[in-house]
């Protein structure tokens, strides 16, 4: 073997990004399949059009934390960057504290509202809302947390928090549905599941109480954490668009029996972007830690690399499977689906390439990129809603085939970005 190829080998087998994102790859790809499991479930108890109301409450919830998953990446960013454990503790806890003076009365305010927000997006249970609603002050608290275990690579809390939320969430679920508290019941299990995903992300010393008045003063790199949490804001932003409005648009103008299918369908995109979402949690840490942020994006093109075999891998077993896939996945009741299986699942493996690119750039402090994302995001919306009011007619198919091709776009735009100021360093060197 040629002594370059050699030498890119074990680089390869010793860098410190590929033991803990397999590690972690594997148990997020754990919760992931649990995710799927209890979607599969459910997508059979409830049919369609009751499946589109689940979804509709669960993409509320990943709106929600999507948002403060910003604060997430960026509180990660600063623990990271400083290394000082007990200072990102104590701010960590200072934080989730004072969180809750805003937190308590959106709480509040989002149960006064439940009958309204439900009538606007045709969902059918405000009380389901207003018992999800009872978790708003445990999310930010959550993400933070989860942002300190982030930012030191903790990967035993990483993975503990990961595996309890999905535990309470799928076996809570299934038990009081079958109690019979049906929409409510759901919601008040996954309220459960943010509650132990924050409390595997603590220690013991964090679960006492705190008053205002002994809690640590904020510092100004706690007030700084708003702007580190900008960029982010506007990627996750882009997020909650990408992913998570076509369930709005289907609601809010569709036939409850197409809003569903229309959830089948989101399910198959989000199981592939959260699977590799689990890259972004361990190269935003590493690439913030580096002093030198003029690096080459090896690990990064790595990463995508990887993924990209993955997908397509993926692709050649979905392609002739379809139908078994989707009966499988989602009941019988979902087969008109079979033939956009392919282009949900590529649109979800794609987003996420266009996420770790964006993370890596927002991590080297180049913020330029969550705009494209967010860019694309808001072209995908717009496109999309202006085709499905002046063209209801133009089908599942083509929604989503457009909707793909809009981030490759993005993905295109995202690598070309990273990868020219490197082939310029290169020329010149």
């Amino acid at each position: 073997m040629p002594r370059s190829l050699t030498f890119r080998f074990q680089a390869l087998r010793t860098n410190i990004l590929f033991g803990p994102a397999a590690t972690l790859f594997i148990s997020a790809n754990i919760a992931n399949a649990a995710n799927l499991v209890f979607n599969m479930v459910f997508a059979r108890i409830m049919g369609p059009a009751a499946f589109a109301d689940l979804t509709l409450l669960l993409t509320l919830k990943l709106g929600i934390l999507s948002f403060l998953g910003a604060l997430q990446f960026a509180f990660a960013e600063l623990t990271a960057k400083e290394g000082k454990i007990h200072q990102s503790r104590q701010r960590a806890k200072a934080i989730s504290w004072r969180s809750l003076k805003f937190s308590i009365p959106i709480m509040f305010i989002v149960i006064a509202l439940a009958n309204y927000i439900s009538g606007t997006l045709n969902f059918s249970s405000p009380l389901a809302l207003c018992v999800l609603a009872l978790a708003i002050p445990f999310f930010l608290p959550m993400v933070i947390y989860r942002g300190f275990t982030q930012g030191l690579i903790d990967l035993p809390k990483i993975i503990f928090s990961f595996q309890a939320e999905w535990l309470i969430r799928l076996f809570g679920s299934l038990l009081l549905w079958r109690m019979g508290f049906g929409l409510a019941g759901i919601a008040a299990a996954v309220g459960l599941s943010i509650l132990a995903g924050l409390f595997c992300s603590m220690r013991k010393e964090d679960v006492k109480p705190l008053r205002p008045r002994k809690g640590p003063a904020l510092d100004p790199q706690t007030r700084a954490l708003g702007v580190v949490a900008v960029p982010y804001l506007i990627l996750q932003m882009a997020q909650v668009l990408v992913l998570d409005s076509d369930i709005l648009i289907a609601k809010a103008s569709s036939s409850p029996e197409t809003a569903g299918l229309v959830a089948g369908l989101l399910l198959i995109q989000r199981v592939f972007f959260f699977a590799f979402l689990s890259c972004s949690t361990i190269l935003q840490p590493l690439v913030a830690a580096k002093k030198d942020v003029q690096k080459s994006p090896n690990e990064l093109l790595m990463l995508l690399g990887a993924i990209s075999i993955i997908t397509m891998c993926s692709i050649v077993i979905i392609l002739p499977n379809s139908d078994l896939i989707v009966r499988i996945m989602l009941g019988g009741e979902y087969l008109a689906l079979s033939s956009i299986v392919w282009i949900s699942a590529l649109t979800g493996a794609v987003f996420i390439g266009s996420h770790l690119c964006a993370i890596y750039q927002i991590a080297k402090g180049k913020s330029f990129s969550a705009v494209v994302v967010l860019g694309f995001g808001v072209i995908q919306f717009i496109s999309l809603s202006l085709v499905n009011h002046f063209f209801p007619e133009i089908g599942l198919h083509t929604y989503f085939r457009l909707k793909l091709l809009i981030q490759i776009a993005c993905a295109a735009t995202l690598i070309g970005i990273i990868l020219m100021p490197s082939k310029i360093e290169r020329l010149i060197s």
